[in-house]
C-alpha cells in the first residue's frame, strides 16, 4: 500500500558502486519500509540523467537480482521503454533517480510530461527518492555542475520549496555565497556523501546517513545578508 503523507527522499548516497558491480546501501531496506510495501516491493530506476545508459540499467537490475524486489526502469531515450508512463509510475511502491544531470534530467522530464506524473505518483503516496540529481530535482532549485566544472545554480521541480546541495562538503562556501545572494532559496538543506533528507508533504521530518561523521545542514538566509548554517545530526541506518 502506498504511504498516507507524500514522502520524499534526497540523498547524496545509494549504491555503492565498486567496479562493475553495484550493491544496494541500506537506503534501500529504508524505503520499503518506509513505503508500506509488503514482502515484495515495487521499485522503479530512472536513470534520465545520466542518458539511459544500458550498463547502468544493467547493474541496477544485477544489484536486484536473486531477491524478491519487482525492480522495474523507466527509459526516455531514444523513446519510452513503456507504453503508459503515468500508469507505470503510479504502479511503483519506490520510484529512484539515479545521479548524472540535473539540467538535462529536468529538461527531458518537462518535455515529456514526467513532471506532472510524478507530482501525481508523489501526491498518490509513491515515495520519491533518489541521489545527486535525483536529490536536487525535487527541490526549488540547487547547485550543479550540469554545465560543467563550475557549480552554478539551476532549477529543479519545485515539490519542495527549498535550495539543495549534494556532496556539501565541497560545495559549502559556494552553496552559502549563492543563499546569501538571493539566488537560491532563503532556506536550503544540504548534504555530505553518505546522508540524506526525509520529507512529509514539504515538511524536513528526518535525516538518514549510511557512514560516520556524515551529516546533513539546514542553511537559512539573514537579514543582515549572511547566512546561518546549522547541522543536523541523521539517524544512521546501519
Amino acid at each position: 500500500m502506498p504511504v498516507d503523507i507524500p514522502t520524499i527522499v534526497a540523498t547524496s548516497m545509494g549504491f555503492r558502486r565498486r567496479g562493475a558491480a553495484w550493491t544496494p546501501g541500506p537506503v534501500f531496506p529504508f524505503l520499503f519500509e518506509l513505503s508500506g510495501a509488503a514482502a515484495s516491493p515495487r521499485l522503479c530506476f530512472i536513470a534520465t540523467a545520466g542518458g539511459d545508459q544500458a550498463s547502468t540499467i544493467d547493474r541496477f537490475y544485477q544489484a536486484f537480482s536473486g531477491n524478491e524486489i519487482q525492480a522495474s526502469h523507466l527509459a526516455l531515450f531514444d523513446k519510452p521503454n513503456v507504453e503508459d508512463v503515468r500508469a507505470h509510475l503510479l504502479a511503483q511502491d519506490v520510484i529512484w533517480v539515479d545521479r548524472g544531470s540535473l539540467v538535462n534530467l529536468v529538461a527531458v522530464w518537462r518535455a515529456h510530461g514526467l513532471d506532472e506524473a510524478l507530482r501525481e505518483s508523489w501526491e498518490a503516496g509513491v515515495v520519491l527518492a533518489g541521489e545527486s540529481a535525483g536529490s536536487l530535482c525535487w527541490h526549488e532549485a540547487g547547485t550543479t555542475d550540469s554545465f560543467g566544472p563550475e557549480v552554478r545554480p539551476a532549477a529543479g521541480l519545485g515539490f519542495l520549496p527549498y535550495g539543495n546541495a549534494v556532496h556539501y562538503e565541497h560545495r559549502r562556501e559556494d552553496f552559502q555565497s549563492r543563499v546569501a545572494a538571493g539566488e537560491l532559496p532563503p532556506v536550503s538543506f544540504a548534504t555530505d556523501a553518505g546522508t540524506g533528507l526525509v520529507y512529509q508533504n514539504t515538511e524536513l521530518v528526518e535525516v538518514i546517513s549510511d557512514r560516520k561523521n556524515a551529516r546533513a545542514y539546514r542553511i537559512e538566509r539573514q537579514a543582515d545578508g549572511g547566512v546561518a548554517e546549522t547541522a543536523l545530526e541523521p539517524r544512521r541506518l546501519r
